[in-house]
């Protein structure tokens, strides 16, 4: 890679479920009030920093408002690697749902998330696909998926420890600013959304 690539990771807006604090991988939930609001909020501020690409995961909660916050004459490319990782048997679940199934999640391992789920191995390897396909992009892109995978990506690029992701505070609408060179990847900015807790903000 011989250009620059600047890419801004967007953390999908709020959902129903992020409300209720479930897990949801694969399953979707539409977005909430302030959700819709948290779009608004992205689209001006990627009208302002520019785009020349704007990749999605398949899921609603993030096409929905890629969709809604791609420039004008820009398409959504749909990425299915950008899907969230498979929570398996605690899918929809609420942590203390989890807790009570006797459910055990790990995330740092190469195996199962979840009993069910996806692996951490296929997890990284998909996400490692995306993040070919995104590098090999335009000068500017944009791209909207899922806390677990925006996390992933990071690492990735950062070329950190892979249990170094969960350290990444990537709440909703959360903006993440990436440059990739010949040397590696700066991470330049990390910007959570504000409050927007009203139809007044």
């Amino acid at each position: 890679m011989s250009a620059a690539r600047n890419i801004m990771f967007v953390r999908h807006p709020e959902t129903e479920a992020n409300i209720e604090g479930r897990y949801i991988g694969r399953i979707d939930s539409p977005l909430s009030a302030r959700g819709k609001r948290q779009t608004a909020w992205l689209e001006k501020i990627v009208r302002v920093w520019g785009a020349d690409a704007v990749y999605a995961s398949p899921l609603g909660r993030a096409l929905e408002p890629a969709r809604g916050i791609a420039p004008q004459g820009v398409d959504v490319t749909v990425l299915d690697d950008l899907a969230e990782i498979d929570f398996g048997m605690a899918e929809g679940l609420t942590f203390d749902e989890i807790i009570a199934a006797g459910i055990e999640i790990d995330y740092t391992g190469g195996g199962p998330i979840a009993p069910d789920g996806e692996s951490g191995k296929e997890f990284d390897m998909r996400v490692g696909r995306a993040a070919a396909s995104i590098a090999a992009g335009p000068e500017r892109s944009v791209v909207v998926t899922h806390g677990g995978v925006v996390r992933r990506l990071l690492v990735h690029f950062l070329e950190l420890p892979v249990e170094t992701s969960w350290r990444f505070g990537m709440p909703n609408a959360a903006v993440a600013v990436l440059r990739l060179h010949d040397g590696g990847a700066v991470l330049e900015s990390l910007t959570p959304p504000p409050d927007l807790s009203d139809d007044r903000a």
